[in-house]
């Protein structure tokens, strides 16, 4: 029996197997493209929503065995079946919509589609999956959208269809990603093509405007990414490098990146430390009023309300003492006091005398905060 697990795939980060098992495909004949429209891995509900694979840049996750059937399609009773019609779904990050979030997957290079090439290889030679284009249009979104436009599969086409579609083509969907995807370039690649590649920097860059998701992947250099660090050192998160900035996105880049989305009072998938287009427009701006020391107010203590208290936590976050769930507020609750004893921990001698644990910011304490955030 072949394995169903793609060999390259990390198979344990969001494996839903257990939850959803699915229906066995006997023989997988079809490959469904989506577009997540976001710039991270989604949460898909807990894998109700889910499809076989997700890939962002080098990176694909497996959520369920290739021959099970995935649950990212609307499969609606008594029409045809679409999940567990012997297709395999891979959504792939970014978007279809041109200045959506994430990479713009209908512009997307050799380079963007590496891994995707890689699992449709195997797929197409682990199970007979014919290495073919639906006939239908790949088109443009909003175009793609619903079914006027004549890209939507009939019952009949869908269920005698064998080859490589979009969620634009499945019928009962109304879905229009991924848009005008280059898949006439991604067979030729899977067939053996020679991808084109470039030592050089991209030219296409104008310098100031968010230059896609795909700048920002690990290990990958782009000019972006300097006018990055410059950024974050601006807005006073310097403290996270010890070299650079520099062109390839490292682990600095990302960690003072997710610090400045927390400071903006983002959570979850926006506080990723990758940064997208609203991070970036953040960035660009001038930095905030408020770069020189300030006095504690006398309210500034836990458990009370006090607007100086955002400042308070701000600073903790951009100083690297966070997260800090539910800022930036004026409460100064659990989660500000569990910081501040962080920031006492590094700091002991602005501990109050003979406290293990000192979650109340003091005068001399903040003044050390300020500089360490940056404020002179």
């Amino acid at each position: 029996m072949t394995a169903h697990i793609y060999p390259k795939a990390d198979a344990t980060s969001q494996w839903y197997g257990g939850t959803y098992p699915g229906d066995t495909m006997p023989h997988p004949n079809v490959i469904v493209l989506h577009t997540t429209e976001g710039n991270t891995f989604p949460t898909y509900g807990g894998g109700s929503e889910a499809p076989n694979f997700t890939i962002r840049g080098g990176v694909v996750r497996q959520h369920f065995y290739a021959n099970h059937s995935a649950r990212a399609l609307v499969n609606r009773g008594g029409g045809v079946q679409t999940n567990t019609l012997n297709c395999v779904q891979i959504e792939l990050v970014g978007t279809c919509d041109k200045g959506g979030p994430g990479l713009y997957w209908p512009d997307a290079s050799d380079a963007d589609l590496a891994a995707l090439v890689d699992l449709v290889k195997w797929l197409t030679s682990t199970y007979p999956i014919p290495l073919v284009s639906t006939p239908k249009p790949w088109l443009s979104y909003p175009s793609s959208y619903g079914s006027r436009s004549g890209q939507r599969m009939s019952f009949a086409e869908w269920t005698n269809f064998n080859g490589i579609c979009g969620h634009q083509h499945v019928p009962e969907n109304d879905h229009g990603d991924p848009g005008n995807f280059p898949i006439k370039r991604l067979i030729e690649l899977v067939k053996g093509a020679k991808p084109t590649t470039s030592s050089k920097p991209s030219t296409s860059w104008d310098g100031t405007s968010f230059p896609g998701a795909s700048a920002f992947t690990l290990g990958k250099s782009h000019p972006a990414v300097t006018v990055l660090g410059q950024r974050l050192i601006a807005h006073g998160y310097g403290s996270y490098y010890k070299v650079g900035p520099g062109p390839t996105f490292g682990q600095a880049d990302k960690a003072a990146t997710a610090a400045f989305q927390r400071a903006q009072g983002w959570t979850g998938s926006l506080a990723d430390g990758y940064p997208g287009p609203s991070t970036w427009s953040r960035l660009m701006a001038a930095p905030k009023s408020g770069t020189t020391i300030v006095a504690l107010a006398a309210g500034v203590k836990p458990g009370a309300r006090h607007p100086q208290v955002r400042d308070l936590q701000q600073l903790l976050i951009k100083a690297g003492y966070g997260p800090i769930p539910g800022a930036v507020t004026d409460y100064y609750g659990v989660a500000t006091q569990a910081a501040v004893a962080r920031f006492h921990d590094r700091n002991p001698k602005y501990k109050g005398t003979g406290l293990v644990r000192d979650p109340k910011i003091g005068t001399q304490g903040f003044i050390a905060l300020q500089r360490q955030a940056g404020r002179r």
